[in-house]
């Protein structure tokens, strides 16, 4: 949305540097996409959030600078209506319009130029000058955010009506273009055809030209939801949608009607004008909503302190309606912020105006926590398999209409209305996709190929529900390694994703199976972890290597994550203070028996005290041992940890260990 920013200044005289002032506008949330000097004013342009309907507008930019300037925005002058005895509406269906004011003006003189600010300004903001009534509407839109509609009375038969369209009711709009409305299409209409789209878009009929004499302006609050849900059928967005499928100030109809004729006045005068409104108790569901919270509340989810006096303020600037009542703040929602619910919400509102750049980082005592988090076990499986020569892919969700009939018949979740034909289901399993990728890295020549994708997959169950289920998958195919001198390359097999599975979970085992309808029934099995099913793995079918034309053998998995048991037991041993002793043994021993052999037979004894062993060196001389026999030095460490360890204590350990290597491998001790 573009502003002027000498407009915005009527309102926040003392506003900085446009540089300063931009960057305020950033921190508040209210991110700016471009601002460029035009003549004497700055044209701002910002890119408003779907949440923040309230500041498609002058006024609402204003209100939510305020409290940076200790400024109250006051509104502009308006008229004061009264409910007139004369009704101009007439079935005005609630759902669709909660509220609605029409106000009828007899003679006006719509030749008339529209005033040199309000040609400027709308032209600043990217909108066209029509005529003088449209113009002023445009104007108010632009200042309060409140779009209207002025309708030619003299073209209008009866009174105003607003329902759903009828079947084959049809509509000449401004934009040049005819539609045919559905019957979910609200609509104006008078006695006799559609007048309007509700919200969206005028029709020629009962345009306003230079030629009207009598009007019917339009105020209204329309249900956002219809109206998001009509622009998006019709493919129209205009300035008028795009506010209502957001959400007006649904308390500001009259007031902005009121407003515009008080500028109508300010040009011309006119002979009467007429004033009805219709409203429902409930016009929107946050009206009238109280939100309680308590101050301390806002020191525990910043990290720092907020006086009071700050907070108080800070909500009155924005439209709030603070009290103290007791310990806690109460505050009324304002009509114009749709999105308040929670007392959170409120801490958001005082966060933003203190500003972000001014908390201190602060690291909370329980802010670590061993305990991980799904994401970062996903990680953790990431990494692993990126450490094997895995590589990670992304695909999208949907997958064109009748590509998984191979894997399933009837759990497939179409889609009704796709956005295009090679995305019109959604995805089953991750492995069409990773043997799609893998069809495309062996069409150019790379059939060394290791992937993996963790995503969703989605079916429907067997009452119609839909089951979304997270799924880590991986898919092998090729050989071992690249051409080496040094290594023999093989093929990779089943029993190199089994490996690879064995590396990334524990506790996991393996069952042949036959569950899999897309798996070859002699190269398939279910994958368990702690007796629990999580997932299968195997080779495709013949008929899935001639659909994607693979001439590579491929092996690949899925993983249930959820299913998965992420607890992991660690148990902790105190580091001893006391210091290591070290030994060393040396030994003849006959040439075959190797010395691993020995290390896990003295590591199976488990000697007192000893901590580690290891072979430091091995020795052959035949003119002194004889062809069959070989020395061999070893290594041992011990260590208590609850006392120094005495010569003596080491010395009876050692003998027992020689003694044992002696009568277990037929040792001698080398002199």
């Amino acid at each position: 949305m573009k502003i002027s920013l000498n407009w915005l200044k009527e309102y926040i005289p003392n506003i900085k540097k446009n540089n300063i002032f931009v960057n305020e506008l950033t921190a508040l949330g209210l991110e700016v996409s471009s601002a460029k000097r035009i003549k004497k004013d700055t044209i701002i342009d910002i890119d408003m959030t779907p949440n923040r309907a309230d500041c498609l507008s002058i006024i609402g930019i204003a209100r939510d600078v305020s409290p940076l300037y200790n400024k109250i925005v006051k509104y502009p002058e308006c008229v004061k209506l009264n409910q007139s005895k004369t009704n101009n509406l007439s079935n005005i269906n609630k759902s669709i319009c909660p509220a609605y004011s029409a106000l009828v003006i007899m003679g006006i003189d719509n030749k008339i130029k529209t005033p040199t600010y309000i040609r400027t300004r709308l032209d600043a903001c990217g909108i066209s000058c029509i005529n003088f009534i449209v113009d002023v509407l445009n104007y108010v839109m632009l200042e309060v955010g409140q779009p209207m509609h002025a309708f030619d009375k003299d073209k209008f038969d009866g009174k105003v009506c607003v329902r759903y369209a009828k079947k084959n009711e049809k509509i000449n709009a401004l934009d040049g273009e005819e539609y045919s409305l559905s019957t979910e299409t609200p609509v104006i209409t008078d006695n006799k055809s559609v007048q309007a789209i509700a919200g969206i878009i005028g029709s020629t009929q009962s345009s306003v030209n230079l030629k009207t004499k009598n009007i019917i302006i339009e105020s209204a609050f329309f249900t956002p939801s219809i109206i998001r849900k009509t622009a998006k059928s019709y493919r129209l967005q205009t300035d008028a949608s795009y506010r209502f499928e957001r959400g007006v100030d649904p308390e500001i109809n009259k007031y902005a009607i009121a407003r515009v004729l008080s500028i109508i006045k300010n040009h011309m005068s006119i002979n009467k004008y007429y004033f009805n409104n219709i409203k429902i108790k409930k016009i929107a569901n946050h009206v009238g909503k109280t939100v309680k919270i308590h101050p301390s509340e806002f020191s525990q989810l910043l990290g720092t302190d907020i006086q009071l006096k700050f907070i108080i303020k800070t909500l009155k600037y924005l439209g709030f309606k603070p009290k103290m009542n007791k310990s806690f703040i109460q505050t009324t929602v304002p009509s114009h912020r749709f999105d308040i619910n929670i007392s959170h919400d409120l801490v958001e509102e005082v966060a933003r105006i203190y500003g972000y750049d001014n908390f201190k980082p602060i690291l909370k005592v329980d802010s670590i926590s061993y305990k991980s988090s799904k994401l970062n076990k996903i990680n953790s499986y990431s990494n692993i398999l990126t450490s094997r020569g895995y590589n990670e892919t992304i695909s999208f969700s949907f997958l064109p209409k009748g590509s998984q009939k191979k894997y399933s018949e009837s759990n497939i979740i179409e889609i009704m209305n796709p956005i295009s034909s090679d995305k019109s289901e959604m995805r089953l399993t991750l492995i069409h996709s990773l043997l799609r990728t893998c069809q495309y890295n062996h069409s150019r020549q790379h059939y060394n190929v290791k992937l993996f994708e963790y995503g969703k997959t989605y079916k429907k169950s067997s009452k119609s529900k839909i089951i979304e289920q997270n799924i880590l998958a991986g898919l092998i195919s090729g050989i071992n390694s690249e051409l080496n001198i040094k290594s023999e390359q093989k093929d990779l097999t089943f029993f190199d994703l089994k490996g690879d599975l064995i590396s990334l979970f524990p506790n996991l085992s393996f069952k042949p199976s036959i569950d899999s309808s897309y798996l070859d029934k002699s190269c398939q099995a279910n994958i368990y972890q702690d007796k629990n099913i999580i997932g299968y793995c195997g080779e495709p079918k013949k008929e899935i290597y001639n659909l994607f034309d693979l001439k590579n053998k491929v092996f690949c998995f899925e993983i249930m994550t959820d299913k998965l048991n992420n607890e992991e037991s660690i148990k902790y041993s105190n580091i001893s203070i006391f210091p290591k002793i070290k030994r060393d043994l040396t030994v003849l021993i006959d040439d075959k028996i190797l010395g691993q052999d020995i290390i896990d037979a003295i590591e199976r004894k488990s000697f007192n005290y000893m901590i580690n062993s290891k072979i430091s060196d091995i020795f052959y001389n035949e003119a002194e041992f004889g062809p069959s026999m070989k020395s061999m030095s070893f290594e041992f460490i011990f260590q208590d940890k609850k006392g120094t360890l005495t010569d003596n204590t080491i010395n009876s350990e050692m003998d027992k260990i020689f003694s044992f290597i002696k009568q277990s491998f037929k040792a001698k001790i080398r002199t």
